[in-house]
């Protein structure tokens, strides 16, 4: 430890400053994270997080990228409560045309194919992550300390001023990290400093999400999570249900362009019944709720394009919302920031090897970030963007690549490990390109001959 310097500082104390700080860790003597919150030592949601009682999937791709990070993390959330699923058999994907174990609708039947993911609420998440960074014991954790400003000296920041008990403090840092979420003000403080903030895409999604607990007695089927949903623009309204610790389950409900879930026990039940299937509703309407209706609105999507940006001060980059807030319905967020974490340890392990100094570190990064967050980003805007009234820059489509997936999803029905690989891609385990990979290409392209136009 310390190959790179002897403090780096991480704002924000959420999953990506978490995550940021444990990479951070092999390659600086101490590690700072200053988050504005208090940091209770229990599974509470914190006020920065306000979509935090809502419900949270954590893709294959985060889940393995996390346990990369923390050695036992699995085992952690299993032994802290979480609900352990089998992809494929236990997930339920109800679609316009019925229950589904594909996202495309196409295979109906259950079937295992190795995928194991786990559901739970965002304080069991936070707390586990929290609890496996803490083990690094040159990680440091302040509560109650907000920053205020970048310390910057010939170009390259040096540090931070941060307001802790009431009173202001500079501490300096080799590298700063900004994981602060997407009301970071790193914009502010780079224009302050005499450099261009990046350029945003915002695409206005006009998303809204009401979510409430239920205990239902007597359930005693296999399934742990139902999903539905129906593709643009004819289904703008969609629900999820999944068990999470404590044998309670959680139902958020979501909808767009004003048709928002209501806060109010009978709107929430008529919402709940309205959708396309009456599964979800028929298994709440007679159950307990034990909690109070938590609604969350989100009018845009939000790319930060740091890795445009001709100058960029040395010693200091950004990673996870606080670069790209993504549509929650996807579920993409997390997966992102824990993707990023990895790119930057990538980068870190790399800087150690050939040299002590930390220049170049941004740029470099900064287009990692780019590749990481263009996946997902790319396939929540092509959803997004299947209803008419979505805002903002259409991202390039061709009718070849829906023909394409469309295909990919037929051949599904007959071989699982397509199944499985198609899993494993929109869960971000794989990149998108290996659905174009051989042999698996030219078995598309002559089922795509055999079907409908």
């Amino acid at each position: 430890m310390g190959s790179l310097g002897e403090c780096a500082i991480v704002i924000g104390g959420s999953l990506a400053g978490l995550m940021t700080a444990r990479v951070l860790a092999d390659h600086f003597t101490r590690v700072l994270v200053l988050e504005r919150d208090n940091l209770e030592d229990d599974f509470t949601v914190h006020k920065s997080v306000p979509q935090g009682h809502h419900a949270h999937g954590l893709m294959i791709g985060g889940q393995l990228a996390m346990a990369r990070l923390y050695p036992g993390f699995i085992e952690n959330l299993q032994h802290l409560g979480a609900v352990e699923t089998r992809a494929g058999e236990q997930f339920v994907i109800l679609t316009p045309g019925g229950a589904a174990y594909s996202f495309g609708g196409a295979v109906k039947a259950p079937r295992y194919f190795g995928v194991k993911i786990y559901e739970m609420g965002r304080g069991l998440l936070e707390y586990s992550v929290r609890q496996c960074t803490k083990q690094f014991k040159n990680i440091e954790l302040l509560s109650n300390c907000m920053v205020q400003q970048l310390i910057c000296r010939d170009g390259r920041i040096r540090g931070v001023v941060c307001l802790q008990g009431g009173a202001p403090k500079s501490i300096e840092a080799n590298l700063v990290t900004d994981a602060g979420g997407r009301g970071s003000h790193t914009p502010l403080w780079l224009r302050d400093l005499g450099f261009a903030p990046p350029e945003e895409t915002v695409i206005g999604v006009d998303f809204a999400y009401t979510t409430a607990k239920f205990r239902i007695p007597g359930y005693a089927e296999p399934e742990r999570m139902f999903y539905a949903f129906g593709p643009g623009p004819n289904y703008p309204k969609m629900g999820f249900l999944a068990e999470n610790e404590g044998q309670v389950w959680l139902l958020s409900l979501g909808g767009r362009f004003g048709d928002y879930p209501p806060v109010d026990e009978d709107g929430f039940l008529a919402f709940t019944k309205s959708l396309h299937t009456l599964k979800l509703y028929e298994m709440v309407k007679d159950a307990e709720r034990v909690s109070d209706f938590s609604h969350f609105r989100f009018p845009t999507s939000l790319w930060r394009h740091y890795e445009k940006m001709e100058k960029v001060p040395e010693g200091f980059i950004v990673l996870g919302d606080a670069v790209a807030s993504f549509n929650p319905v996807y579920a993409q967020g997390m997966t992102s920031a824990a993707l990023q974490a990895e790119a930057l340890q990538l980068l870190l392990n790399e800087w150690s090897e050939n040299t002590s100094e930390l220049r170049g570190l941004p740029k470099a990064f900064f287009a990692k970030s780019a590749e990481v967050v263009s996946a997902p980003w790319g396939l929540a805007a092509q959803s997004d963007f299947a209803f008419p009234q979505t805002r903002g820059e259409r991202p390039v489509a061709t009718d070849d690549t829906g023909a394409y997936l469309a295909a990919v999803e037929a051949l599904s029905v007959d071989d699982i490990q397509i199944q499985a690989l198609v899993w494993n891609v929109f869960g971000l385990a794989k990149p998108l390109s290996t659905l174009w990979e051989e042999p698996l290409r030219s078995r598309v392209i002559e089922r795509m001959r055999t079907m409908p136009q």
